[in-house]
């Protein structure tokens, strides 16, 4: 199955690198040996700290997670996101820019079975 993946080459996988599916997105890219980075705040924040600099993520002017966030939406081709049922915070913050910048934007809800 791995193999499969290996002849699939994305131009980028972007994130903020913040903790759990944002960071997952980092680490995957990096073990598939794919190309990655996006934009994080100032200083590299992230709620359990600063972001490792094995990312390569560009920091903003501003340590405000807004920033970043509408930026990664201006950067990718389009956003996914994966939840557990309840959208809240930074995830419905880049719901509601994916939509007023008209972005690609495909909604996942994993509590949801096929």
């Amino acid at each position: 199955m791995l193999n499969d993946w290996q002849d699939f080459d994305p131009i980028e996988i972007v994130s903020g690198g913040q903790t759990g599916v944002d960071r997952a997105a980092l680490d995957a890219a990096m073990f598939l040996g794919w190309k990655h980075g996006g934009w994080c705040p100032r200083f590299r924040m992230a709620e359990d700290g600063r972001i490792a600099k094995r990312y390569q993520l560009r920091e903003t002017e501003s340590t405000d997670y807004a920033v970043r966030t509408e930026r990664n939406v201006e950067l990718g081709d389009g956003t996914l996101i994966l939840h557990g049922g309840v959208i809240s915070g930074g995830t419905r913050l880049t719901i509601g820019l994916s939509k007023r910048k008209r972005r690609p934007l495909l909604i996942v809800d994993l509590s949801d079975p096929p």
